[in-house]
C-alpha cells in the first residue's frame, strides 16, 4: 500500500468526443459547465481564465482552491481535453467528470486517473477510492454517466 501524504492529489484526463461544434467554441457555455463541475465536485472556485481562438477552439481555466480544472477544445473534431486536478480528499473530480459529460452532451467519454504526490511518483489510477489499483487505467466514463 502507497503511503499517503499532505499533498496527496487526484488527478483525472477526460477525453470527450461527440460534442456539437457550437458548444466547444461558446466560452460561456464552456465556463458554466466548467463551474457547475466545480460545485458539483465541491470545491471553491478561486479564479477563471478562458481564450476564444480567432478562427475556432478555446483554452480556460477554472483555478479551484484545491487545485483546477482546465480544458482545450478542438470543435472540428467534435473533441475536448479536460484535466481535472484536485488535492487532497474533500473534492470529488468523479463528480466534476460526469458534470462535464452530462453539460456538453458528450457522446463518448474516456478517463485515465492518477494519484498524485504519492512518493516515488505519479501513480496510474483505475480506481480513485483505492490506491493502489490493479485495473485498467483507461475506462470508458459512458459506463457510469446516464
Amino acid at each position: 500500500m502507497a503511503e499517503w501524504h499532505p499533498t496527496y492529489g487526484r488527478h483525472i484526463l477526460l477525453d470527450v468526443w461527440g460534442v456539437e461544434p457550437e458548444t466547444l467554441n461558446d466560452v460561456e457555455s464552456m465556463q458554466a459547465a466548467m463551474l457547475g463541475a466545480a460545485k458539483a465536485a465541491g470545491a471553491t472556485v478561486v479564479d477563471t481564465s478562458f481564450h476564444r481562438f480567432p478562427v475556432q477552439g478555446l483554452s480556460g481555466v477554472v483555478v479551484l482552491a484545491e487545485s483546477h480544472i482546465s480544458v482545450h477544445t478542438f470543435p472540428e473534431h467534435g473533441y475536448a481535453a479536460f484535466d481535472i486536478f484536485t488535492c487532497g480528499t474533500r473534492v470529488d473530480p468523479e463528480r466534476a467528470c460526469e458534470h462535464l459529460v452530462r453539460s456538453v452532451n458528450a457522446e463518448d467519454a474516456y478517463t485515465r486517473r492518477f494519484v498524485r504526490g504519492v512518493q516515488g511518483g505519479i501513480s496510474d489510477q483505475g480506481d480513485l477510492s483505492r490506491i493502489p489499483s490493479d485495473q485498467d487505467d483507461v475506462t470508458p466514463l459512458r459506463a457510469v454517466v446516464p
